[in-house]
């Protein structure tokens, strides 16, 4: 920092820059002591390699101007702007505290209560941006809104804000060429950002707000082209099981791909919220940092969002969840127990509400199974073996047909699945796949019975993640179907490295980890 040129500049206007606070990709953020007003500011200088691009300089001026003229208490205000020895900045109000993307990436998931007061919060400021100067933000994100020590809530960085009717920008129509952060975009954003309008902001609120829950973006990928497929084609992973289901579906609203299907309103969106707020038994008022959580957070009952405002939600036809092999023997005191397996069916209780679709597969094996050690006098379990197939782990005895290690843990909601699929019935094979038998040659029939039903998104949850869900989630990739393996609802043997090399597999043939 010895020779950071913004320190050197001692004075920038009336501000006497401190030290420097933070970066980004427009620019360089210093606290600094206004000497006038006898108050702490911060300033924003913008990097000096964009300013070989006019139009950045131009774009900076115009984000100070905009902010300038908004009265917000949850905007973050700027003061002044201007130029000092070839650096362009501006004067903006100093918010000790951190980014919701900073708070979560140390802290996790808010709880349910605090992520709808931040959202409702920013979805009035939002309101009140479009109807006193027509702003747009285009750039919602956890990184773009600060939260202080007291609970205070604040929108900023408007570098991409445009007003409504503004002209002269240029048509997003390339990867990469698109303004705003893509796992955050709407689907319209990413083809055209110089003509959307609120309810793009909208849907980047909402995806603020799974963020807020879920602890990730709802969309991941290595390049702009894949998060723009799941932006188009995909539903964000379902939220943790403790979320009240009411809450999701008012996120999954604010994140519909047709711009018409979401709030159309802030109004709209805003007593959405303040319906569901009620029932979290939490006031915005208790929102801190330091402030206590009641009891029982985590499990809140679900909100009670009005049917006015939400249409009712049905979960979408195309997908189907997986549940593999929830079953005694996998799971502690079982003959193969897999580490905290029944620590995942609570989690799996809750997801099945959320599908329409769930279909559940179960080991079902004679008692002289050739995958068993006993079949083979001499052979100890975990030792591999070649069979007519080929390689082949041995196993303890386990999921033999009709005893109480084959059947569901007690707790699991079979109830709520259309599908058992039984598997490893033939003797000579054993059967990790619900697709295929361990010959890869002998289907099991549902790649079928999902075609037939026009299923082709596949959610996988189950045990155990390194074998018989990470094979499924292979086979389902080489037929064809989307596969997202839900990484807190599964548990793995790791057996001698096989858990980062079943991901590792998983990863290279396409399978989405969330």
């Amino acid at each position: 920092m010895l020779n950071d040129p913004y320190l050197q500049l001692s004075l920038v206007g009336r501000c006497r820059i401190l030290n420097r606070i933070g970066e980004g990709g427009m620019g360089v953020v210093y606290k600094a002591h206004h000497q006038d007003l006898d108050l702490d500011v911060a300033i924003k200088f913008l990097h000096p390699h964009l300013l070989r691009k006019p139009a950045n300089a131009e774009r900076f001026l115009r984000e100070a101007r905009l902010a300038a003229r908004l009265n917000h208490p949850a905007i973050v205000r700027v003061f002044d702007c201007g130029e000092a020895s070839g650096h362009y900045y501006m004067v903006m109000e100093y918010v000790e505290g951190r980014s919701l993307e900073t708070l979560i990436r140390q802290g996790g998931p808010l709880p349910v209560p605090r992520a709808l007061h931040v959202t409702e919060v920013i979805a009035r400021a939002l309101h009140e941006a479009l109807h006193q100067v027509g702003v747009i933000h285009r750039d919602i994100k956890p990184a773009n809104v600060l939260v202080t020590a007291d609970g205070q809530v604040k929108l900023a960085d408007l570098g991409l804000a445009k007003i409504v009717g503004q002209k002269g920008e240029t048509t997003c129509t390339a990867a990469g060429a698109a303004l705003g952060t893509p796992s955050y975009m709407s689907p319209e954003q990413f083809v055209d950002a110089s003509h959307v309008d609120h309810r793009a902001d909208v849907f980047s609120l909402g995806a603020t707000f799974y963020h807020m829950l879920s602890g990730e973006a709802p969309f991941k990928g290595d390049s702009v082209f894949s998060i723009l497929r799941q932006v188009n084609e995909s539903d964000p992973v379902p939220l943790p099981a403790h979320i009240p289901l009411d809450v999701e579906r008012l996120i999954l609203r604010m994140m519909e791909k047709a711009p018409e299907r979401r709030f159309q309103t802030y109004k709209e969106l805003v007593d959405a919220l303040e319906a569901a707020r009620p029932s979290l038994g939490q006031s915005p008022g208790d929102l801190s940092e330091t402030a206590e959580l009641p009891a029982g957070s985590a499990t809140i009952p679900s909100a009670k969002v009005s049917g006015r405002i939400l249409r009712p939600a049905t979960p979408s036809e195309d997908r189907v969840l997986l549940v593999v092999d929830i079953q005694n023997d996998f799971c502690p005191a079982g003959a193969l127990a897999v580490p905290e397996g029944d620590e995942i069916v609570k989690i799996i209780n809750k997801l099945s509400r959320r599908f329409v679709h769930v279909i559940l597969t179960q080991d079902w094996h004679c008692e002289d199974h050739l995958s068993f050690a006993s079949s083979h006098p001499g052979r100890k379990p975990l030792e591999q073996i070649e069979l007519s197939y080929g390689p082949q782990m041995l196993w303890p005895d386990h999921c033999i047909q009709g005893t109480a290690g084959a059947a569901f843990h007690p707790d699991l909601a079979v109830s709520n699945c259309e599908l058992i699929l039984r598997k490893g019935y033939d003797r000579e094979i054993d059967s990790y796949s619900a697709f295929f038998e361990n010959d890869r040659r002998t289907p099991t029939g549902l790649c079928g019975y999902l075609r037939e039903r026009g299923l082709h998104r596949v959610f996988l949850v189950g045990l155990a993640t390194d074998f018989c869900v990470a094979y499924s989630a292979l086979d389902a990739r080489r037929l064809g179907f989307e596969v997202t393996v839900i990484e807190g609802a599964c548990r793995g043997i790791d057996v001698d490295g096989s858990l980062a090399a079943a991901w590792h597999q998983m990863l290279q043939a396409g399978v989405i980890r969330a």
